[in-house]
């Protein structure tokens, strides 16, 4: 009778709604580990093109896109062992080897998303509109943002940390998790602990995000341009939107039937760490977007800020506004001490570009003046 009631109370599988949620975890995954790679791939071009050196904030995104392979790849196995079905309907043997991978699919959340959310903080530290606006009326107002960045990166640790301790050990013992055999073993609601992770991540996101626009809004350029630049950075509020909709997701999880109320959870992980990193790659593909649109001969697609260009005798573009990045020339600070007669002065080396180029050359000398025609 018990087998009898279990097998009744099993709803059936319904192969359209099957395949799309199968369809749903390997479509959007495999779209987004393309453009990951992809942005990842233009950005150490644009670092190359540019002339620029290889930093700290490039090295860890690529440590996080590398450790998110591992959760891309389990959602591709997810599907191949039930995901989609419900549970009672997957064979016993795919059942268990869907909660080793599921079990495998958590570990990787929390190093991706710390390594891409230091390497965002890290690049704040090189762009010189943030540091130019922070220094414009203090030099403490500059050494408050450093503090702010790394305040940012030390609660990104912490919450990584502790997030990935709990979510290791939700189950008494370890094992329990994926192996229901195992007799005394318990487990704490995964939907609580996996809510407040997802929760405190996104206060991390929302602290990334903020954290640049009050010194980008100084910038001494027109509304149009301001917003411009502004909407680079707020490019990571797509990595918000992804966080916002995975909690939704886990808030409808049932460890009594995973393999079929996992799909859209275990999707928006694996979503969310993706969407992250092209966010943090995007800003960075200036360069290339310049270099593409002039290669058509689009003599306007200059830098942020530029009212009207200029070139030198030595064909370098310069700006009214002060600032410009000369890609390997390096950042320059122009004044005008005549109408055609302007001063070049080298910025600081931790000055340069909203790229970061120019750090490592030295290829401009300090205070050179040359004769420059309006073009």
């Amino acid at each position: 009778m018990s087998s009898s009631a279990a097998k009744a109370a099993c709803p059936p599988d319904i192969p359209e709604d099957v395949f799309n949620r199968q369809l749903f975890g390997v479509i959007p995954t495999t779209i987004v580990l393309v453009l990951s790679l992809l942005t990842y791939g233009l950005r150490i071009v644009a670092r190359v093109k540019t002339s620029q050196r290889v930093s700290w904030d490039d090295y860890l995104m690529g440590l996080g896109l590398f450790l998110s392979l591992e959760p891309t790849i389990c959602q591709y196995l997810l599907v191949a062992n039930g995901l989609g079905h419900h549970l009672c309907n997957v064979p016993p043997v795919q059942a268990a080897r869907f909660a080793r991978i599921s079990f495998a699919l958590q570990r990787a959340n929390q190093p991706v998303l710390f390594c891409v959310k230091t390497s965002i903080l890290l690049f704040y530290l090189r762009v010189p509109v943030l540091i130019m606006a922070s220094k414009v009326f203090s030099t403490k107002a500059y050494g408050n943002f450093r503090i702010w960045v790394y305040a940012g990166i030390a609660y990104t640790f912490m919450w990584g940390l502790a997030t990935w301790i709990v979510n290791l050990t939700t189950c008494t013992p370890i094992a329990f998790f994926y192996d229901r055999t195992i007799k005394g073993g318990t487990c704490r609601n995964q939907v609580v602990s996996g809510t407040i992770a997802a929760v405190l991540s996104l206060v991390g996101d929302i602290y990334v995000l903020v954290l640049p626009l009050p010194a980008l809004w100084q910038l001494k350029i027109n509304t149009r341009k301001k917003v411009a630049v502004v909407g680079i950075f707020l490019l990571g509020s797509f990595g918000c939107v992804a966080s916002v909709i995975r909690i939704t997701e886990i808030l409808k999880f049932s460890p009594l039937d995973g393999t079929y109320t996992q799909v859209y959870a275990a999707t928006w992980t694996t979503l969310e760490q993706g969407v992250a990193i092209i966010s943090g790659n995007l800003p960075l593909l200036g360069p290339l977007f310049r270099s593409f649109f002039a290669s058509r001969g689009n003599t306007k697609a200059s830098s942020y800020g530029l009212s009207r260009g200029m070139t030198s005798r030595v064909g370098t573009r310069v700006s009214r506004l002060g600032f410009r990045n000369d890609g390997p020339m390096n950042v320059t600070k122009i004044s005008a001490s005549s109408p055609k007669l302007f001063t070049f002065e080298r910025l600081d080396d931790d000055e340069a570009s909203i790229y970061g180029t120019g750090a490592d050359d030295k290829s401009i000398i300090v205070k050179k003046q040359v004769e420059v025609s309006i073009s």
